[in-house]
C-alpha cells in the first residue's frame, strides 16, 4: 500500500514517499495549487502491484510515477561493478526508506543499500518559499566504492508549457552520444543555450518546448560558473530557482520529452522537462568525450553531502 509524508507551510506543500525511494512526488505552490513536478501517465504505484520482468529498466520505469528521485549508485543503463549488477537508475529510488524525523516542516529518512555498501540519509526542510534537500551518502565498507549520483526532478504541465523558459549558469551543452533525441546532433559540444541539430542549424534550449512540438532531447549541461538554474512560467505566474554545489554535482542532465517517443514506456503520452544535477556525464566514453561515464570513488568511511534548494519565485 502506498504511504506518504507531507510537509506544509503557507507557500508550499510537499509529498514524500518513504516506501519508494524517498521520492518527492509533489511540490505544490499553494497560492495557485500548481504542482511543479511531472507525473507519469500511470501515476504513482503501489510496488506490490507493479510488474516484475527481470529487466531492470522495465521494472524501474514500471515503478516510476514522476516527481523527483535520487539515482544511486547507478544512473542510466545497468552495469556490472565488482561483479555485481547495478540496475537501471540504481537501487536507491526503488527501495523503502525509514523515516527518523517527521513533522510539518522537516523530515529525515534513511536507508542502507545492498548493491553497494552505502548508507543514505535524506533531510527535507521547508522555509517559506524554499524546499531545502540535503542528501548524504556514507561508505560503510572498508574499500573505496564507485558511486554515480544524479538528482532526478522532472517538471510537468501546467508549470511547463511553450511559454516557460530555462536559464542557467552552465556554459556548455554536451549532446548525448547514443540517444540525443530526435533533433540534436549526437556527441557535440556547444555554448549553452545553442545546441547543434541533425539539420545543421542550432536549437535554442532556453525556451521550453510546447506539448505539441514532438521534441525529444537528451543532453548534459556542464561547465557551471555556479550551480543554479531557473525555470520561469508566465502561464502559472511564478518560477523556480534551483541551487546546488557544483563541486559535488558538476553537471546537470537535460531531458525533454514532448509526446515524441513511441513504444514503451511513453507511447507518445509524456510531456516533461527535467534538469538533473549529477556527478557524472551520462553514457559511455565517446570519440569527442572520453570522460563520459567516469564515476567518482567514495573512499572507505567517507561521506558525500549534497545540498539542493528549490525556491518558488514571483514573476514581475
Amino acid at each position: 500500500m502506498t504511504s506518504s509524508l507531507w510537509l506544509h507551510n503557507d507557500r508550499l506543500s510537499v509529498e514524500i514517499r518513504p516506501d519508494k525511494g524517498a521520492d518527492i512526488t509533489s511540490i505544490v505552490e499553494r497560492r495557485t495549487v500548481v504542482d511543479i513536478l511531472w507525473r507519469t501517465p500511470w501515476g504513482r504505484r503501489d510496488l506490490a502491484g507493479a510488474p516484475v520482468t527481470g529487466d531492470s529498466r522495465t521494472d524501474w520505469l514500471a515503478r516510476y510515477g514522476g516527481g523527483w528521485q535520487q539515482l544511486v549508485p547507478n544512473a542510466g543503463a545497468e552495469r556490472t561493478v565488482d561483479g555485481v549488477r547495478r540496475g537501471y537508475h540504481g537501487e536507491a529510488a526503488v527501495v523503502a526508506w525509514t523515516p527518523a524525523v517527521a513533522d510539518q516542516t522537516l523530515t529525515v529518512l534513511t536507508t542502507d543499500l545492498i548493491t553497494a555498501p552505502l548508507r543514505l540519509t535524506r533531510t527535507l526542510r521547508l522555509d517559506g518559499p524554499t524546499l531545502h534537500v540535503r542528501d548524504t551518502i556514507h561508505n560503510t565498507g572498508d574499500e573505496p566504492v564507485p558511486v554515480m549520483w544524479v538528482q532526478h526532478p522532472g517538471f510537468g504541465h501546467p508549470f511547463i508549457d511553450e511559454h516557460a523558459t530555462l536559464t542557467t549558469a552552465a556554459r556548455t551543452v554536451l549532446t548525448d552520444a547514443e540517444q540525443p533525441g530526435n533533433i540534436l546532433a549526437p556527441d557535440t559540444r556547444a555554448p549553452f543555450p545553442l545546441a547543434p541539430t541533425v539539420h545543421g542549424d542550432t536549437l535554442d534550449l532556453g525556451p521550453c518546448p510546447g506539448p505539441d512540438s514532438g521534441r525529444s532531447v537528451f543532453a548534459c549541461l556542464t561547465d557551471f560558473d555556479s550551480g543554479w538554474y531557473t525555470i520561469d512560467s508566465p502561464s502559472v505566474g511564478f518560477g523556480i530557482r534551483v541551487e546546488w554545489d557544483p563541486t559535488v554535482l558538476p553537471h546537470a542532465w537535460l531531458w525533454q520529452e514532448c509526446h515524441a517517443s513511441s513504444g514503451f514506456p511513453w507511447h507518445r503520452r509524456a510531456y516533461v522537462v527535467a534538469v538533473e544535477p549529477a556527478n557524472v556525464l551520462p553514457g559511455d566514453p565517446s570519440p569527442t568525450c572520453p570522460e563520459r561515464g567516469e564515476t567518482p570513488l567514495l573512499p572507505s568511511g567517507a561521506t558525500w553531502t549534497s545540498d539542493i534548494s528549490v525556491t518558488v519565485t514571483d514573476l514581475p
